[in-house]
């Protein structure tokens, strides 16, 4: 059992991506009773330790391993490639299930904590917010495990094992706490939030942004079961509320990018930044390089994002070069790999991307291609692109991605419209893929898994290690925690140790 911890919580500290751990298990921590620091104070941090996660978490094992199984990265021959990295023996939980379990529910209390004491201090922006990110998070949950604790979590004392509710509920529950925290947003116009991005750190009290980001997210979640049988009618209705709210999509990228900015100092640092660089700007990660299938797929397409998601090898500055996630056989050593880019490696103080821009051009081009939005695809298809250049810092952004886009016959790049539903589609699926290397890596699973056919990702090469049992099979989902088996075996799932690549979300075909 955890013992609870006292944190005396300051502004420096918050930026740092300090949370409150109390997990929902902890029985030392009672919601109840907890201690009131306010919204504004706890809000940052949350905010801060959800971006943050999305691209490092857990190390080789955790987030960046989705990168390598995604074709996007892959580990330097400098190193020998663990099991869980290149997704063979997947019923290892202890570092990337069992991590990832703690870290989501550690940052849910948090966001609950801001629920629950925006409500009792009469600030329903904070409460809104803190519903819709809640609704981030427990997606999350559910795209990697299934059926999760919902209900009954999070509320401490009075329940010590919750039960777990069946992830399409827990889906459904998501659009409604969704559509209950833009009306919370709405109410209050953004009055009682600090200007400067000291609290709301993401959109600084911006009312239409919020919204904009929840309905960006609502999106997401219901374009996930487009897989699924007899589920038309339900997606499609509440496209219909996105499109009555009326406030539309994303048209920037949502990223945590606190006021006071990131800092060189260790801990402090862009989580990105500080996982490639160390304080004296020395680049330290020597265990991530570029794949091969990404620079590859860059070069074959013109495409001028390759100079600036990875850089030039340490030791040639005019070569470009990678491995393949697996490979034994001729694997290029550190110095002789690809490092990551001026792209994606801006400075010490870039935000952390929750929901990018371009994320959020594809899936409404998407949603156009299905029939569920009225609009132009090829033109959100064509915005996507470029706001992805934008993201990169492509040089004079909106020509070059006019001259890529424009490609005739180009597979992966040019929009034909003489051409059938399945041509678009894998044209979105790709594109995506490159808009969200080393900015999102956890949403291109996701599209693999819910799209396994799709011709774009039959191409991404997964892993060539020896041992992979399938190596053209990415887990389907994550093994519960070990820890389950203690505290809330009563309640637990039966699973089987192969279940990861057995068990399959709700949504997967």
């Amino acid at each position: 059992m955890k013992k609870q911890t006292i944190i005396v919580i300051s502004l420096i500290y918050l930026l740092a991506g300090a949370s409150c751990k109390k997990g929902y298990l902890d029985i030392n921590s009672n919601p109840n009773n907890s201690t009131d620091v306010g919204p504004e104070l706890i809000l940052p941090a949350a905010l801060n330790s959800t971006a943050g996660r999305l691209i490092t978490d857990r190390g080789a094992n955790g987030y960046p391993a989705i990168s390598g199984w995604m074709g996007q990265w892959a580990v330097s021959g400098s190193y020998a490639v663990s099991n869980a990295v290149s997704f063979y023996n997947y019923n290892q939980t202890t570092d990337w299930g069992e991590g990832l379990w703690d870290d989501i529910y550690n940052n849910l209390e948090d966001y609950y904590q801001v629920e629950t004491q925006a409500a009792a201090q009469n600030k329903p922006f904070y409460v809104g917010v803190a519903k819709i990110m809640m609704s981030h998070e427990f997606q999350q949950l559910v795209d990697m495990f299934g059926s999760v604790p919902y209900l009954d979590a999070l509320k401490g004392t009075n329940v010590i094992q919750p039960t777990y509710t069946d992830a399409q509920a827990i889906y459904e529950d998501l659009i409604n706490q969704i559509d209950s925290g833009i009306n919370d947003i709405k109410v209050s116009q953004g009055a009682g939030v600090p200007t400067g991005k000291t609290s709301d750190i993401m959109f600084d009290g911006d009312v239409t942004s919020w919204v904009q980001f929840a309905n960006t997210l609502k999106l997401r979640i219901l374009l996930r079961q487009t897989q699924m049988s007899g589920r038309d009618g339900y997606i499609q209705s509440h496209i219909n509320d996105i499109k009555n709210e009326g406030s539309g999509f994303l048209t920037t990228d949502a990223g945590a990018s606190p006021g006071t900015g990131y800092i060189n100092s260790a801990g402090k640092q862009n989580p990105f930044w500080g996982f490639n660089y160390n304080t004296s700007g020395t680049y330290i990660n020597d265990f991530w390089r570029a794949n091969q299938f990404a620079l590859d797929f860059y070069q074959e397409k013109n495409d001028p994002r390759r100079e600036r998601v990875y850089g030039p090898t340490p030791s040639d500055p005019n070569a470009y070069a990678g491995n393949f996630l697996g490979q034994s056989t001729g694997a290029l050593v550190g110095s002789a790999t690809s490092i990551f880019g001026p792209g994606v490696l801006k400075s010490v103080s870039q935000p952390s991307i929750v929901i990018s821009a371009a994320e959020s051009y594809f899936l409404q081009s998407e949603a156009v291609l299905r029939g569920y939005l009225g609009g132009d695809a090829e033109d959100l298809y064509h915005q996507g692109i470029t706001a992805s250049f934008e993201f990169y810092g492509v040089a004079d952004a909106d020509a070059a991605a006019q001259t890529y886009y424009s490609q005739v016959g180009k597979s992966d790049v040019y929009w034909d419209n003489s051409r059938p539903f399945d041509y678009k589609l894998n044209l979105i699926i790709a594109q995506k893929w490159c808009a969200e290397n080393t900015v999102t890596p956890f949403e291109e699973w996701c599209d693999y898994r819910r799209l396994p056919n799709l011709t774009f990702n039959q191409e991404i090469p997964l892993t060539q290690s020896i041992y992979a049992e399938d190596p053209k099979i990415v887990p389907y989902r994550i093994l519960y925690p070990t820890s389950e088996y203690g505290t809330n075996g009563d309640n637990l799932p039966d699973q089987a140790d192969n279940a990861y690549r057995t068990d399959k979300i709700f949504w997967m075909p």
